[in-house]
């Protein structure tokens, strides 16, 4: 098989995240009672009056979270960019400060309309959104490989390259939600959602091993692994077979599927500043129809290795040359398409609260953890509400996850007829990025700010 569809996979998974791409309501606003979103993190809460969420005036959500970025792979020599592959950068410079695995999750809430009221003895929900995950793993072995080759004075003769994974989902989301007390056990509530969805576009490539052994006369590759893209994008080739764009007008559904949020909160009687919740979302998956998909089991010899970034080469040739050389990494084998059933990014959280002083203020501690490709995301945070007035609350937290540390404010206004907030989950000393918007070092952030309508009596 051509090796120019892996560059191709790859540049398609990378434009994919354009689309759109999936973020739940902030963290912090999960303590917050007078957030009209926090269903979205646990469907057993109930809104405290009725609302509706218009398409452009309920804003947006940006999600990113990556512990490496562009300063790890781009240096300034002699005037210009350079890749960490080039020659002009020595190996102790560019692989001393990389990350293991250079992780990446990037995620865009596209919302179209949503709302909710009081009935039928609780409260219910229903949105309509456009969600896409994008995912990536990279081990940093293969770019100590790309670098360092046989190298003499370290005596390295093999690398075993494991878990490279980039997956992306986009797919349409329509949620009805329920919620309600349960008589029969005072302070205890539970909520449920149920999802349709249907798929817009998948693709993926997980490679469990690529193992190279290294002699005198010749290099051989042993991999495992598969990728697969889904028939609903249209992509557009040139002649030698490698992606130039995308079709738009012959956009068409790639599959269908369903998921549900499950959540419980309770209050017990003999501690009533305490309350405790549970509430696993996503647990569902999409079938995507006729997927594309190649395969990976066996050895060859690899011939592709060269140096990246001599001298006056730009920035793009460099990366072209990157994408080659990973490639002919990758070497697969095509099969027939058929259909194929992905889970969704399932997550868990759980949290525990301690009220004072009429809950003007409470303390709250939340566990979030995200199963699924290409890794587990797994976070704790701590958060101090504030509720001074009925028409205004805050709050302020600290994080701690798999990638890193961060702090993080919200501020929501609730006055009668409008939820109006502006918040950020993760704020970082090195929160810095480029003129195109690109990390410079790792960082997260998860940003949200809008309007929303609310109407009827408070609870």
């Amino acid at each position: 098989m051509k090796t120019s569809y892996i560059k191709s996979l790859v540049v398609a998974l990378i434009a994919s995240c354009t689309m759109g791409a999936s973020a739940q309501a902030l963290h912090s606003s999960y303590f917050l009672d007078g957030m009209v979103e926090r269903h979205e993190l646990n469907p057993a809460f109930g809104g405290e009056a009725n609302f509706i969420a218009l398409p452009g005036l309920s804003g947006f959500n940006l999600g990113v979270s990556t512990n490496f970025g562009l300063s790890n792979f781009v240096f300034q020599k002699n005037g210009e960019l350079v890749l960490g592959l080039s020659s002009q950068v020595s190996a102790t410079e560019f692989l001393g400060a990389l990350p293991q695995n250079n992780q990446l999750q990037l995620e865009l809430d596209l919302p179209i309309l949503s709302f909710g009221f009081r009935a039928f003895g609780g409260f219910n929900t229903f949105s309509i959104k456009e969600r896409t995950y994008l995912g990536v793993n990279v081990p940093s072995s293969i770019f100590a490989f790309l670098k360092q080759g046989a190298d003499p004075a370290t005596g390295i003769i093999r690398y075993d390259i494991d878990n490279l994974g980039l997956y992306t989902d986009n797919y349409l989301e329509l949620a009805l939600g329920h919620s309600r007390k349960l008589p029969a056990l005072e302070g205890f509530s539970y909520g449920a959602k149920l999802k349709f969805l249907v798929g817009a576009f998948m693709s993926s490539i997980e490679m469990q091993h690529i193992g190279i052994e290294m002699s005198q006369n010749r290099w051989m590759v042993e991999s495992q692994g598969s990728a697969a893209l889904s028939s609903g994008l249209n992509l557009t080739y040139d002649a030698d077979g490698n992606i130039t764009g995308v079709n738009t007008s012959a956009l068409r559904l790639g599959g269908y599927g369903m998921g549900v949020d499950l959540g419980a909160v309770y209050t017990p009687a003999a501690l009533p500043n305490l309350t405790v919740s549970l509430a696993v979302n996503d647990i569902g998956f999409i079938s995507w129809s006729q997927v594309n998909s190649t395969t990976a089991d066996g050895s060859f010899e690899y011939t592709g290795f060269g140096t990246i970034g001599t001298e006056g080469e730009g920035l793009n040739e460099q990366l072209e040359e990157l994408l080659t050389e990973v490639s002919e990494l990758i070497q697969m084998e095509p099969q027939a398409p058929q259909d194929q059933m992905r889970m969704l990014q399932t997550t868990l959280n759980v949290g525990a609260e301690y009220a004072i002083l009429d809950r003007k203020i409470s303390f709250g501690i939340l566990s979030s953890t995200r199963f699924g490709a290409p890794y587990t995301y797994a976070e704790g945070m701590a958060v101090v509400s504030f509720r001074p007035a009925s028409w205004f609350q805050a709050a302020i937290n600290g994080s701690v996850s798999t990638q890193g540390s961060a702090i993080g404010a919200l501020l929501t206004f609730c006055p009668n007829g409008a939820n109006i907030f502006f918040g950020c989950d993760y704020v970082t000393p090195n929160m810095k990025f480029s003129a195109e918007a690109i990390p410079l070092y790792g960082t997260r952030v998860n940003l949200r700010t809008g309007i929303i309508i609310t109407f009827g009596k408070k609870k």
